[in-house]
């Protein structure tokens, strides 16, 4: 038993969990001093087998092992990482997660997460609070994937007749966890209805009319529209209102996926993106965004609170106590999830630490940045920016006048390689109306605009329109 037993040796534990925070604190301060790499790039074939060989060896210590992990892995607490909708998680929401996995306590039922179940339940009446929910109920599910898709099962559940033969509407500019739940639900393909995006990149509600005789011709009847707050590609917030007038109007369900920007309900200055949000069914967001919550951490929060209850009608004996189907405090009956994180630790730790203060800090801050960094993007041609940004997502390109549109996309793909590669920046790509566009999310709160600049210059250098700068 030589081995069991060290495994869950007290002692031990506690000296490895010193040199790991230990590690930790020397990253976080190296990382948001800028210094290294973002990204240590190596192919995909190459970390494979870099690991193969590192598992073949002998036993390591824990601490030993994950110094190697924080080695070969990307920083997001770095300023140059620029990429993803990931945040550069808060220490202390970090320290939560920590110890919920040595707690390892489940919420599908009360006994087996008790506090995390009632810092759940604590969460979100918060936040329904924050984004106008006064009577909203809701709880925390492992990401915005499974929130929409849950919101969405109970949109069909409250149709009288539902059926495979639905159909939920979206603009293009949709996440592409709408018609993943489409098609789990069983609406297939032909069960999304897109709408069309207007210049600046958000639904043009006016022809929602035309979804709705599409859907016919189809022959599928629409249970739920779905609003985007904000786009993922462009961080473009279409019009909650105007949505919502046209639910009322057809008897849909809305549902607002805010998984990303429903988070500037925590910031007055920032609240009018989503107008209109309180007039939802449902609404998902994400902490893990742009919350400095460590993922997975998404609220999937309901206008009425016995929607919560409405996609899922399964007994389990085993778990649930008959006739109690109503109690907030077993999890596992609203979720898809059973033995779910404590994921409410990570939020609730933060908070707790910092208020709401740090959110609303954070939200100004980024969201500042963009407007900056497209003021910078304006001043270098041949540097365009696609759409004025509404969040802290911003799309640009290199356009030069010598190239044409298809040159260009090539153009802006391999600089952004060769720019990741080099593991000096991380940035992403998308594609808008065609064309092929870099993209920043603003994530970080080490980032400013002396590492976008930065990253500009090394983009046009990847390009080749400018000549490396000579050593100094």
């Amino acid at each position: 038993m030589k081995a069991l037993d060290e495994a869950f040796d007290p002692e031990r534990f506690r000296d490895e969990g010193h040199r790991v925070v230990d590690l930790l604190a020397d990253m976080l301060r190296s990382e948001a001093a800028g210094e290294g790499a973002v990204l240590p790039w190596a192919s995909p074939e190459d970390e494979m087998a870099y690991w193969e060989g590192r598992m073949a060896g002998p036993p390591q210590r824990p601490s030993e092992f994950i110094a190697e992990v924080i080695a070969r892995s990307i920083k997001l607490h770095h300023p140059r990482y620029m990429g993803h909708q990931v945040c550069a998680s808060a220490p202390a929401s970090a320290l939560a997660g920590f110890a919920s996995e040595l707690l390892n306590n489940g919420m599908a039922v009360y006994e087996m997460g008790p506090a995390s179940n009632a810092l759940e339940r604590w969460i979100i009446r918060k936040t329904c609070g924050r984004i106008g929910f006064s009577n909203g109920d809701g709880f925390l599910t492992s990401g915005g994937t499974l929130g929409t898709l849950t919101a969405l099962l109970a949109a069909r559940s409250r149709m009288p007749g539902h059926g495979r033969e639905i159909a939920v509407i979206a603009s293009e500019e949709a996440h592409y966890c709408t018609a993943r739940a489409v098609e789990i639900m069983g609406g297939d393909r032909q069960g999304l209805v897109t709408v069309p995006a207007d210049d600046r990149f958000k639904m043009r509600t006016d022809l929602l009319g035309d979804a709705i005789e599409e859907a016919a011709r189809r022959g599928r009847r629409p249970v739920a529209l779905v609003a985007s707050a904000c786009s993922t590609s462009t961080g473009s917030y279409d019009d909650i209102n105007a949505c919502a007038d046209f639910c009322e109007r057809h008897g849909l369900w809305l549902h607002v996926d805010g998984a990303h920007g429903a988070a500037v309900a925590f910031h007055p200055g920032l609240r009018d993106r989503i107008a209109g949000i309180e007039r939802a069914h449902s609404v998902v967001l994400d902490f893990h965004k742009l919350l400095l919550t460590p993922a997975l951490a998404t609220a999937v929060m309901f206008r009425e609170p016995g929607d919560s209850w409405a996609a899922f009608h399964q007994q389990a004996r085993y778990l649930f106590e008959e006739g109690d189907s109503g109690a907030w405090k077993d999890g596992g009956r609203r979720t898809i999830e059973c033995t779910k994180l404590g994921m409410s630790l990570k939020i609730a730790a933060l908070w707790r630490s910092s208020g709401e203060e740090v959110f609303r800090e954070h939200l100004a801050a980024v969201h500042a940045l963009a407007q900056d960094f497209a003021a910078i993007l304006r001043s270098r041609p041949p540097f365009e920016v696609a759409v004025e940004p509404e969040s802290n997502i911003v799309c640009f390109r290199l356009n030069p006048p010598s190239c044409d549109g298809r040159t260009a996309d090539v153009l802006n793909a391999r600089a952004r390689a060769a720019v990741v590669e080099s593991g000096r920046f991380y940035i992403v790509q998308t594609v808008l109306r065609g064309r092929t566009w870099l993209r920043v999310a603003l994530m970080n709160p080490f980032t400013g605009t002396r590492d976008l600049s930065a990253m500009l210059d090394a983009v046009e250098m990847a390009s080749g329109l400018r000549e490396a700068e000579p050593p100094q």
